[in-house]
Formats: C-alpha cells, sequence, structure tokens
C-alpha cells in the first residue's frame, strides 16, 4: 500500500467517526431550521435545493435576523475603525515609530477588508452560529493572491473536531462541485480519468462529484523540508465520488475563524439561543395555529338550521325565506376566548424576544421621551454587559480573522515593514476592539456596574 492509499485510508475513517459525532446533533439542528432559520438544509443529500420552512409563525425567524444583524452592526461593520492593534508589552508602544507602525498596519488591514467579502460573509457566520450554535469561515486569499478570500461554509457540509482543550482545531468539508468547477479549482491533470473524460464533453459539464476536504493538525511533519507537506496544518481534497486523493498540500496556521456560541467542553458542537428557545419557539407555534383556527371559527362559525329549510346561503346578504316561525339559523357558540389566547401569545413571544435579546437591541428605539448621555450610556453598557458571554465568544472569532488575515497580508508584501526598533523583539500583537458593543462594554464595567448573567430576562 503506498503513501496516498494509506492516508486516504486514514481520513475516510477519521471522517466515519467525526459523521457519527455530529449525527448525535443534526435531529436538533433540522428540528431547530424548521421553526427559526431562513433555509432549511438538508444533512443527508448535499445537491438537495434547501427548502424555504413553512411555519405559522416567522416570530423566531425575525428575532434571530435582529440578533444577527444587531451583533455585526455592534461589533464589525465597513463603516466603523471596529479594532485597533496593539503589542501585549506595553513598554514596547513607546519605541520609535511602533505606534505609527501599528496605525499604518490597521489602516492597510481595514482597506484590505473593505475590498474583499469578509461583511457579506460576517453576517451568514454570525447567523449560523445563533442558530445551529457554531459558524466556520475560511479564510484565504484569491487564486491570484491579490486579496483576501471569506468563504462562510454551509453548516450541513461541515465536520468538527477539538483537540486536547477543547478549540476547534479539524474541519472536514464534504460539498458537490461540477465537473467543469472541478477542472477549473484543480487541473485536469490531477483529476481521475473519469472526470476527464467527462470534461471533454461540454454535455457532461454539470455533472456533479462529492469532494471531501480535510483540514487538521499534522501529527509529524519535517521543519526542516519548506514544502506545502510539511506545513503544521495538512489540506487534503479527496475525491469521494472515485476514492481518490486530488491534492495533499497544507498550511503554516489553521486557516478557518471558528463561532461558537456556547461552547461545551470537550464537545464539537455547541448550544445556541435558537436551540435553547426551541420549546418555547414551538409553543407558539401551537398557540399561532389555535389562535388562527379560533378567528377562522369566529369569522365563519358553524351554524344550527332548522331541518325543514332548504337550499340555505350563508353568503353576505343573502336573503332566506322561512315556512314557518320557529325555523331558525344561528351561528352555535364554541366558547372560544380570543382576548386570552393574545395575552398567552404575548407572553410566549416575548419570552423568545428575551431568548434573543430582541429588546436589547432596540432598546434606543423603543425608548420614550428625551433621554440623558449618562442615560443613554448607561442603558447600552447594561445591553453589552448581559451579552457579556457572547462578546466574548465573537471577539475570539474576530481574533482569529485578524490574525489570520495579517499573516497572510503581511505575506504577500502589502504591510509596511516593521520599524528598527522591533527588530529582534519578542512582540505579540494585541487586539483591541472597538465597535460599539464593545465599547459599551468597557465603559459599563469602568464605570462600576454590575453585569448581569446572560440568556432570558
Amino acid at each position: 500500500m503506498d503513501n496516498n492509499e494509506e492516508l486516504l485510508k486514514q481520513l475516510k475513517s477519521r471522517f466515519e467517526q467525526m459523521d457519527s459525532d455530529r449525527n448525535r446533533f443534526t435531529g436538533t439542528w433540522q428540528d431547530m431550521q424548521k421553526y427559526v432559520m431562513p433555509k432549511e438544509y438538508n444533512f443527508s443529500n448535499l445537491d438537495a435545493v434547501p427548502d424555504v420552512p413553512k411555519r405559522y409563525s416567522s416570530s423566531a425567524c425575525a428575532y434571530l435576523q435582529t440578533l444577527v444583524s444587531g451583533l455585526a452592526g455592534y461589533s464589525i461593520s465597513p463603516n466603523i475603525s471596529w479594532f485597533k492593534l496593539s503589542l501585549e508589552n506595553q513598554q514596547m508602544l513607546s519605541l520609535y515609530g511602533v505606534k505609527d507602525w501599528l496605525e499604518s498596519c490597521e489602516t492597510v488591514m481595514l482597506a484590505e477588508f473593505n475590498r474583499s467579502n469578509l461583511y457579506q460573509q460576517a453576517v451568514p457566520l454570525i447567523r449560523n452560529a445563533a442558530g445551529y450554535g457554531h459558524g466556520v469561515l475560511l479564510v484565504d486569499e484569491d487564486k491570484d493572491g491579490r486579496k483576501l478570500r471569506f468563504t462562510n461554509i454551509r453548516v450541513n457540509e461541515l465536520y468538527l473536531d477539538v483537540d486536547e482543550s477543547g478549540t476547534v482545531d479539524t474541519v472536514f468539508r464534504r460539498y458537490i462541485m461540477t465537473v467543469r468547477n472541478a477542472v477549473r479549482f484543480f487541473g485536469l491533470d490531477t483529476l481521475d480519468e473519469n472526470i476527464q473524460a467527462a470534461y471533454k464533453e461540454v454535455s457532461r459539464w454539470n455533472e456533479k462529484i462529492e469532494i471531501l476536504f480535510c483540514v487538521y493538525p499534522r501529527e509529524k511533519y519535517r521543519t526542516d523540508m519548506p514544502d506545502s507537506k510539511n506545513f503544521p496544518y495538512a489540506a487534503v481534497y479527496i475525491d469521494n465520488t472515485h476514492n481518490k486523493i486530488i491534492s495533499e498540500s497544507g498550511y503554516q496556521e489553521f486557516p478557518y475563524a471558528v463561532f461558537e456560541w456556547e461552547q461545551d467542553t470537550g464537545l464539537a458542537y455547541s448550544a445556541s439561543p435558537a436551540i435553547n428557545a426551541l420549546p418555547t419557539i414551538k409553543e407558539l407555534e401551537i398557540e399561532k395555529k389555535t389562535s388562527l383556527q379560533i378567528c377562522q371559527t369566529s369569522a365563519n362559525p358553524p351554524m344550527l338550521i332548522s331541518e325543514g329549510l332548504n337550499n340555505v346561503s350563508l353568503l353576505p346578504s343573502a336573503l332566506n325565506r322561512m315556512s314557518s316561525k320557529d325555523d331558525a339559523i344561528s351561528p352555535i357558540k364554541t366558547g372560544e376566548n380570543y382576548p386570552v389566547t393574545l395575552q398567552i401569545l404575548q407572553q410566549t413571544d416575548q419570552s423568545i424576544r428575551d431568548w434573543f435579546f430582541v429588546d436589547f437591541f432596540l432598546m434606543l428605539e423603543k425608548s420614550e421621551g428625551t433621554k440623558t448621555a449618562t442615560e443613554v450610556m448607561e442603558m447600552q453598557g447594561e445591553k453589552a454587559a448581559t451579552l457579556s458571554s457572547i462578546i466574548v465568544s465573537l471577539n475570539e472569532t474576530l481574533k482569529q480573522i485578524i490574525s489570520r488575515s495579517f499573516n497572510l497580508i503581511a505575506s504577500a508584501g502589502r504591510l509596511p515593514q516593521p520599524p528598527q526598533s522591533l527588530m529582534g523583539q519578542r512582540a505579540q500583537m494585541k487586539i483591541d476592539y472597538t465597535g460599539p458593543l464593545a465599547i459599551a462594554q468597557k465603559k459599563y464595567h469602568t464605570s462600576g456596574g454590575n453585569a448581569a448573567p446572560p440568556g432570558p430576562v
């Protein structure tokens, strides 16, 4: 057995284990997306077109969108400078040219982010984390190496694993490619002879093949060998359809940014507000269905008609002739109490709003009267304090995005050269977040506020 065959066998076995681990969660994800997500992904058929869920209430989906828009708008936006670069060793900031260099790097990076697709991909990343509990973003460069490229990975394509500390360090992605796109991406000569034959016929260009992309830390590699097969992280493409390794290369660092909403130690997948709120969301769905039935019954109630009446019309303004004074047409009293139903609906709906922190993001918009700057600051601080654990997870994801992007841009020679005063120094980069949510949280804690626990209020 050659090296490729042995590697293929190992990765297929590893994938089976990761698939088995993920299957413990897919039932919950499928249940959740019926009620919350804009689309339903098929976790068994990758080629299936995502379904639009049929539901009686879209409140949970709307509240999810408010949460996602709020987090994105308050934390990462093309309209603000949402981070600053610094150094862990504050004394180094006083060295000649260091602060100017850091500011120049920030300017370059913000410009790189603006001309990339980061902000478009950040929204689905946050949505996946708020819905399924995890979102994964591939951070790399376009084929020409001229700009950054961010790819949000669909949740039904993802398989994750964690290291001994509980951090995701392994991502397998199983997805579908057409023959045409596979040739454009990998090159004709690297592909199976069946794909090469299919490519010769234009009518077969849209035939599908299944790809398994495996990124994981290498256990053994030679640091004295500069080739990509000896980089710390392996990157192996497998043609699942023809059971063949297409290419093996690697990364110097983990290329993914992983947003875990509420990490469980030792588990690759985490909880989310959508999953936590699922029982209440289902309750609202039942109540909404019942209230619609009550509305229909009230508007068009069952009728009691005398036995002797024939050819009765219940259309508006219809005339019905009665042959006897005892003849009658009257609605049947069903005993429904619609105001009580509305009150229950409102209570359930509010509980779901709390799970998605809707009132916090709409607080200023809903506030009545004129508030002072101090009052506004306190309200923003309380909101940020309540979202404290979420901000920590989001900031860790942003750190992964910034660090990976910094290294890619630096390797491409698009960052200014560090000052001579830093040469030979062991300088550790530090990232400060300057988005409105991070600033509000810092001000609240600086003023001595007490953070409220996250979750429903």
